[in-house]
């Protein structure tokens, strides 16, 4: 059974792979960007690394203020806390709200149609 996937539903995959699992990112973005597909799989793919390593290291950011947080006393009962949480609630919806947009996106967007190879100018030359 061979199944041809157009590179809008290539371009939803990285999205999606990109969101749920950062292995899972690596392993299909690069499988398309080693493969050399298309400009726009491999553009999707940059774009979905780029805004993974952003909310990646926002998460590293908070995660390290939550642990020098907690070595302190009374931080679960401080405003640092409620920061903390709130924080990372708005980058969580944040993170959602930013991979749907650009899977949405994906999906709107047109296939470029497949030109012709056109001949005719090879032999004019």
């Amino acid at each position: 059974m061979n199944i041809n996937w157009n590179s809008k539903w290539k371009s939803v995959l990285v999205w999606l792979s990109a969101y749920l699992n950062f292995i899972a990112f690596v392993v299909v973005g690069g499988y398309f960007y080693v493969k050399k597909e298309a400009d726009e799989i491999q553009t999707a793919t940059k774009r979905a690394f780029l805004v993974t390593l952003i909310f990646t290291a926002i998460g590293a950011f908070f995660s390290i203020f939550n642990y020098i947080g907690g070595l302190t006393d009374n931080y679960y009962a401080s405003a640092a806390y409620d920061f903390y949480s709130v924080s990372t609630s708005i980058v969580s919806m944040a993170k959602i709200i930013v991979f749907a947009t650009f899977i949405i996106l994906a999906l709107v967007k047109k296939d470029a149609p497949s030109a012709p190879e056109n001949n005719d100018a090879a032999e004019n030359e």
